[in-house]
């Protein structure tokens, strides 16, 4: 059946899909989408009446529109992971977030903006329908970096710079997100306190880590924080088999996006910002 598209600029129709998906999904709770500042109104896509995404369009200055499309099941994976979900996008989510984004296009043209901005990655269904569209990407933000643990083999350059005393590793069982958290850490000499830590957490198969909070460091070079990333590799490998596959999140820092490169990761994702030109209402 096809898509059927519901424009509405009630302020409590937010608040009304999230409980709507939480109550699908099995969710407790959803993430506030309650009243916003600038919010326009949000369009919604059902398929045979059921909630299969979302969109709010929010107005900003100089005639510019933005938007953050959302796939349910993606949205609720996000919620279950603790983290967005940098899987690339099926047919079905690339199809669902086209239709939303085109369809926020009208209306946000249709109310006087000349220009609509959204974000997501290159690979998932922001970036697809982006292309589609024929929207630019306008800057690069962050990065998503990727490993398989079971697999993966240490890089030739990947050795600790000295001095270098220990590398320690604490695994506990977590409950935000549910599974397990890995925390691994680099000592010196003369430190008492680690120079440079990495936190992972481990939900089912995936093992993720988000660099802005879970990579810590000081007085370290990339080639030492390279080989506390392949410490953690190297862990889950022999700790938590369970986990398939490592993604690293990297918001634009130089010096650990040359660690993840050369700890061997490979770059899986490109986060961007997307702008789409809508010219004037007829």
């Amino acid at each position: 059946m096809d898509l059927a598209l519901e424009w509405d600029r009630h302020p409590g129709t937010g608040l009304r899909l999230a409980n709507e998906l939480a109550g699908a999904a099995g969710l407790a709770v959803a993430e506030d989408l309650g009243p916003a500042p600038g919010r326009l109104g949000i369009l919604a896509a059902r398929r045979d009446g059921e909630l299969v995404g979302w969109a709010a369009l929010t107005g900003d200055a100089d005639a510019r529109a933005r938007t953050e499309p959302v796939y349910t099941s993606r949205y609720a994976r996000r919620i279950r992971l603790g983290h967005n979900d940098f899987e690339p996008a099926t047919d079905a989510e690339e199809t669902v977030v086209e239709a939303l984004t085109a369809g926020l296009a009208g209306q946000a043209r249709a109310l006087g903006y000349r220009v609509l901005r959204w974000r997501g990655t290159d690979i998932g269904p922001e970036g697809r329908a982006a292309t589609v569209l024929g929207a630019v990407a306008v800057g690069e933000y962050a990065r998503v970096w990727t490993a398989e643990p079971r697999t993966w083999r240490a890089p030739m350059a990947l050795t600790f710079g000295e001095p270098v005393d220990c590398v320690l590793h604490a695994l506990t069982e977590s409950t935000e997100p549910p599974g397990q958290s890995l925390v691994v850490a680099l000592l010196t000499p003369d430190s008492a306190d680690p120079v440079a830590s990495v936190a992972t957490s481990v939900v089912g198969s995936a093992a993720y880590i988000d660099a802005g909070s879970g990579i810590s460091y000081r007085d370290v070079d990339p080639g030492g924080l390279a080989a506390l990333v392949g410490a953690v590799i190297t862990e889950l490998h022999d700790q938590v088999p369970q986990a398939l596959v490592l993604r690293v999140f990297e918001h634009d820092d130089q010096r650990i996006r040359t660690a993840l490169a050369t700890a061997g990761l490979a770059l899986s994702a490109r986060c961007r910002d997307y702008e789409l030109a809508l010219g004037s209402a007829n």
